[in-house]
């Protein structure tokens, strides 16, 4: 992400008066009432950028930080919760997010699940900077139309299932392919997937890694039964993890 940096930096210097900094509280959002019934409150991983254009980053339960927030571009905030007692790290559950300024009211940032899909594709378009460079289109995310994104992420040019819950999108591939050509609402759409039985379930009661998919509940001696995809995703019961993708599965019990 060099390129990303000095690209950003260079913006940062091209402005007569240079960047203006304001710090903000974080207003953080509820946790899924799933969660928070099989694994408690949690820990929190909270990304966004400093003021040199870099990732800076905290962790802990409570006192979050202020943070400061470059004024004229739109960036992001990202809080990915874990529970290390459960073997539960950053980034295996579904972050919440904001965008700078959409998501500002006075002097704080109000997080939400929701646009945790935007904080993250944000991320992810910066990744992929070095395309946007050689494509000779360089496609920012800071410049892009993220009040348009979110009218559409509502409307019904979206599939129903990915309005319900949009982690069943690939987000790496969308940003991927929106670095190399562009934006096209057709790519958003649930990613394919196989069907996964383990019989017997490990567990009775399960919460997926995205806080928008629903609880899953299973009698005793019944399978359980997934939609799993190439990337490994994690499921969590009463009883243990189990981490799952296409081609394999294993459950950890706690």
């Amino acid at each position: 992400m060099k390129k990303f940096y000095f690209l950003f930096l260079v913006l940062l210097a091209a402005c007569d008066s240079g960047p203006i900094h304001t710090d903000y509280e974080l207003q953080m959002p509820q946790l899924p009432q799933a969660w928070l019934e099989v694994l408690d409150e949690p820990h929190w991983r909270i990304l966004w950028l400093n003021s040199e254009g870099k990732w800076s980053s905290w962790e802990g339960r409570e006192n979050f930080p202020t943070i400061p927030v470059i004024q004229e571009w739109t960036t992001p905030v990202l809080a990915w919760p874990y529970w290390p007692e459960k073997g539960l790290l950053p980034g295996q559950m579904s972050p919440a997010g904001a965008l700078f300024p959409w998501d500002a009211k006075g002097s704080s940032i109000e997080l939400s699940w929701k646009a945790g899909v935007d904080a993250f594709y944000w991320q992810e378009l910066a990744i992929f900077q070095d395309a946007q460079l050689s494509s000779g289109t360089p496609r920012v995310p800071w410049n892009f139309d993220w009040p348009r994104f979110r009218e559409l992420m509502e409307s019904e040019n979206i599939p129903s299932e990915v309005r319900d819950d949009p982690w069943l999108a690939d987000w790496k591939e969308i940003a991927q392919k929106t670095a190399e050509s562009g934006f096209d609402r057709r790519r958003i759409k649930a990613q394919a997937g196989t069907t996964l039985t383990i019989s017997p379930s490990p567990g009775k009661f399960w919460i997926g890694y995205s806080s928008f998919a629903a609880p899953l509940e299973v009698d005793d001696g019944d399978p359980l039964v997934l939609k799993v995809h190439d990337q490994t995703e994690t499921w969590i019961s009463e009883s243990g993890l189990l981490h799952c993708s296409s081609a394999a599965w294993i459950f950890v019990p706690f």
